[in-house]
């Protein structure tokens, strides 16, 4: 992982522990990944480890321990896992900090598991066009043989919703800020539209089983007292099974 984002997400987690505040993209997983479980549910084996990818405060990760049998919350920033430790438990979850491009480190854990199922939602988008492959490539080394990738990422059409949001609503959006100083809004984010993020998760040799638009809800008000909720790509996709000639 790049250095400086690691340490990006460090100082961001570290401001959002002291500050006893929520993440953006911390919504209530009755919005997020019940929903997501629901709509892959025919393609999930939950007796596979789940792998939540970038899990963050673990709000997620917490719900898809309620569907599958054990689930693993990975972050690169100690500090998000110490927030999911703390407040997102459960007998069948662990949290543990590896880098998804560190190929040592991603392949203990691919032989530790073997098959596994790997949630990530909004973690592609922040990577370099290489760091993107090179990401995709280590996912589809955890999926082994039997498992399923459900990818939820932020699009190119993202970025300038968020940029709308902020000039027309600018110092009300507190959630925003922190991000923004950490960050800032130019990071390259994986093409939404017209299934680019299908395109990225094929050339990179997965199989797109399914895919379309979606929306993610934020912990941020609008002016209306409403979730400001912003554009995404959804894919569930998994490695090729291979026919061996006999």
């Amino acid at each position: 992982m790049n250095t400086a984002l690691r340490q990006g997400w460090e100082a961001y987690w570290d401001e959002i522990a002291k500050a006893g505040e929520t993440a953006l993209w911390d919504s209530p997983s009755a919005t997020a990944a019940a929903i997501h479980l629901r709509r892959v549910e025919q393609h999930i084996d939950p007796a596979l480890p789940m792998i939540d990818l970038g899990c963050g405060s673990g709000r997620q990760t917490v719900r898809l321990a309620e569907s599958c049998n054990r689930v693993i919350g990975i972050d690169i920033a100690e500090h998000a896992l110490a927030i999911a430790r703390r407040d997102n438990a459960a007998a069948n979850i662990e949290y543990r900090r590896i880098d998804l491009l560190d190929d040592t480190e991603v392949a203990a854990l691919a032989a530790e598991l073997g098959d596994a199922n790997v949630y990530v939602r909004g973690v592609l988008h922040q990577l370099l066009p290489d760091a993107q492959q090179r990401a995709v490539w280590a996912i589809g080394a955890l999926l082994a043989g039997r498992g399923h990738l459900i990818a939820h990422e932020l699009t190119s059409v993202t970025r300038w919703v968020v940029r709308s949001i902020i000039e027309s609503e600018g110092a009300a959006l507190e959630k925003f800020e922190p991000l923004q100083r950490h960050f800032g809004f130019d990071i390259p984010t994986v093409p939404g539209e017209e299934r680019q993020l299908d395109a990225l998760l094929t050339r990179q040799g997965l199989q797109v089983v399914a895919s379309g638009d979606d929306s993610l809800q934020t912990t941020q008000l609008g002016a209306d007292g409403a979730a400001i909720e912003l554009p995404t790509a959804w894919a569930l996709a998994r490695r090729p099974h291979v026919v061996h000639p006999r």
